[in-house]
């Protein structure tokens, strides 16, 4: 299985000016992810103010973790109500052939969902993924203005729901081994929630499908990649896309990705906005409790995982 060479075509939005407040900045670069979210459903961020040492600390973290003998990272294992380690091939799906990664999944520091190695065998790395996953869930909260405006919204209606956010997340390993037909690093698909934040990876892998077919992408450096999911495609009432997308990893190297997932409140109902509705475009999704389709998510994706 080959992948699609590295293009690099997704929209380049600089959003400096809007955490710095500068004068007419909120309008002007909500108005360049509203287009990309129609019709890309990604997009590429700069001028995001992070120190970019702390995400490449954050990637020698993934390298150290996966590293550790299997017998001590199958020991927390991930499953339909707790986070923690999912091997290769431990999330099969249906007759697919399994995916050639595994991962690492953590969701807020403190929650009782979380299983970490122990100190004496990773010493550190909780430290290091509980700061990994604070800065990143305040890169996003400084983002919900551009996508409230660009929804035509108030500029603080997301606040609400993401008081706190349920973000996870997800420390994957994509080791260079050659992949069967039909096989990938992690198959298509489109994410299940709001935002995903991916940061500029040093080896290629991830690939998605536009209008004219699948294309690679190559990052922009010190960039992260955005992408919504499908709950934010139902509260814009098919508005913004959720687009599908994939990995594989071609190279002759480990590749190690750190997405960010982050994700209202259970409780939040997911309905269609008022900016998204009108004679011309009624609602068309049908409203759900954000709680109960992660539920069923999780249940189809790691039940399996339980007794691992």
């Amino acid at each position: 299985m080959t992948l699609e060479a590295a293009t690099n075509p997704l929209p380049l939005i600089d959003v400096a000016p809007v955490l710095t407040d500068a004068p007419g900045a909120l309008a002007r670069t909500a108005a360049e992810v509203r287009a990309a979210l129609e019709h890309v459903g990604f997009f590429s961020v700069v001028g995001h103010g992070i120190d970019w040492t702390e995400i490449e600390q954050m990637y020698e973290w993934a390298a150290k973790y996966h590293a550790l003998p299997e017998v001590q990272k199958t020991n927390h294992p991930m499953t339909a109500t707790t986070m923690g380690y999912v091997g290769m091939g431990g999330a099969q799906r249906e007759d697919r052939p399994y995916s050639l990664n595994a991962a690492y999944f953590m969701g807020r520091p403190g929650s009782n969902r979380n299983h970490f190695p122990s100190e004496e065998a990773l010493p550190g790395f909780r430290e290091a993924a509980e700061r990994y996953y604070r800065l990143l869930e305040g890169v996003c909260h400084q983002l919900l203005p551009l996508y409230a405006v660009a929804s035509d919204m108030p500029p603080d209606f997301f606040d609400q729901y993401f008081d706190p956010s349920l973000a996870t997340l997800r420390i994957s390993h994509y080791p260079p081994v050659a992949a069967a037909s039909d096989q990938w690093g992690i198959d298509p698909h489109s994410d299940a929630g709001f935002m995903t934040l991916l940061p500029t990876n040093k080896v290629n892998g991830l690939s998605i499908e536009g209008s004219d077919g699948w294309f690679g992408v190559a990052q922009e450096a010190e960039s992260f990649v955005v992408n919504a999911g499908d709950t934010l495609r139902a509260w814009s009432n098919n508005r913004f896309l959720s687009t599908m997308h994939r990995a594989l990893n071609n190279s002759e190297d480990d590749r190690y990705a750190i997405p960010f997932f982050f994700d209202p409140r259970p409780d939040t109902l997911i309905a269609p906005m008022a900016g998204c509705v009108d004679a011309k475009h009624p609602p068309v999704c049908e409203s759900y409790r954000y709680g109960d389709y992660l539920r069923a998510f999780m249940q189809e994706g790691y039940a399996q995982t339980a007794t691992s």
